[in-house]
């Protein structure tokens, strides 16, 4: 029993009549006799009552017919759901993003987008720390991530006890590189500093400082311990936080300064003013990552629109 005997069937059901069924599946009328026949050998009853100029369905026929339709439907509707899996087009995608990330038009821009030309595909986002994102690709918990890291190898490297975000387990990334960062310092507006572009480090020595000591790109207690000697001075840290966010609203209501990532795009509230650190380089990357090899269809659909944006 083969699925086109089951059309040829279907066919002859709906018609009454084997000669119609047979122009409508474009065979020869001895053809549907034959199948016909074979199918109601195999099955051990007769599917139809033959007469004069017409053919009928017997009782375990249009129990058989009936069963089929539904089989029919079901069948129409896997292959076209298998089709819009396959290109995209419904499915589910997880993505990653972490609170800096959220500063960024870009990524608005395409969780708009995204979700207006792909209406069926479950689009779930979750916030997740970059330091944190590659243990996410890793376990499946997310097709990819908008990460943000330092280019800065000494800084880069695996401390003991400690992971760095681009070496969890080795893992083998495939990126979309957005756009290079600088490193800025954020300020209260009402701050002497804040109707300022610019500093150097050496002008902050009596400033109080917020950090994220586990930041993948905005430098933590042993980076800024680092280049605040180098200016002459230690920090004098008053607050530990574990977001851009909540760094951002420590410092405007005046717990301290801090450090920012920099770059085209990125919109900070307005209590607060970002200023170019003229003596420090910290060039980070800000980039959308996923595991490579692993390349769903609706991931390849994500993308490719946020390489049209960018």
């Amino acid at each position: 029993m083969e699925l086109r005997h089951l059309r040829y069937f279907i066919a002859a059901a709906e018609e009454e009549h084997f000669g119609r069924a047979a122009e409508r599946m474009y065979v020869t009328r001895p053809a549907v006799s034959q199948i016909i026949a074979d199918l109601e050998n195999e099955l051990g009853t007769p599917l139809f009552e033959r007469q004069a100029h017409r053919v009928k369905l017997t009782a375990a026929g249009r129990v058989f017919l009936t069963q089929l339709q539904g089989l029919m439907r079901n069948l129409s509707q896997a292959i076209t759901l298998t089709r819009d899996v396959g290109a995209g087009r419904t499915g589910m995608l997880n993505i990653g993003y972490g609170s800096l990330t959220l500063l960024h038009p870009l990524f608005r821009a395409a969780v708009k987008a995204f979700n207006e030309e792909l209406p069926d595909v479950k689009l779930s986002l979750l916030e997740i720390p970059s330091s944190q994102q590659v243990r996410a690709l890793a376990d499946g918990r997310i097709h990819a991530g908008f990460m943000h890291f330092s280019n800065m190898p000494e800084y880069s490297k695996k401390r003991k006890g400690k992971e760095d975000a681009t070496d969890q387990d080795n893992t083998d990334l495939d990126s979309l590189k957005i756009q290079t960062e600088g490193l800025g310092l954020v300020v209260p507006k009402d701050h002497p500093y804040a109707q300022r572009k610019s500093v150097v480090l050496a002008e902050l020595i009596a400033e109080k400082w917020v950090v994220i000591p586990h930041s993948t790109v905005s430098p933590g207690y042993g980076p800024l311990y680092t280049i605040c000697q180098q200016a002459g001075f230690e920090p004098r840290i008053v607050q530990e936080v574990n977001s851009i966010t909540t760094l951002l609203n420590l410092v405007s209501v005046g717990v301290g300064i801090g450090l920012v990532v920099t770059g085209k795009g990125f919109a900070f509230p307005s209590n607060l003013s970002v200023l170019r650190i003229e003596d420090v380089s910290y060039p980070s990357t800000f980039a959308l990552c996923w595991i490579r090899g692993h390349m769903e269809p609706t991931l390849a659909r994500f993308i490719d629109l946020v390489r049209s944006i960018k």
